[in-house]
């Protein structure tokens, strides 16, 4: 029981947190700047996934072709 209610305070406190600091983002003279850098952040991070699932993807498809070679 005592880990179920250290996981909910736990929860509540991070909701708690994401909520004043968009508050405050929101609140800001600065809010443009602050959501065009999370866009760039974002799209950087998109890109990057995307680079990853290709190359993922490749390496998959060439499994077959290496065990060919191998035997």
């Amino acid at each position: 029981m005592k880990n179920s209610e250290s996981k909910l305070l736990l929860g509540l406190g991070i909701g708690v947190a994401l909520g004043a600091a968009i508050g405050y983002i929101m609140g800001n003279d600065k809010k443009e700047e602050w959501l065009d850098q999370a866009n760039e952040f974002a799209d950087k991070v998109r890109a990057n996934v995307k680079t990853a699932v290709y190359k993922g993807r490749n390496e998959v498809e060439d499994l077959p072709k290496r065990w060919k070679r191998k035997k």
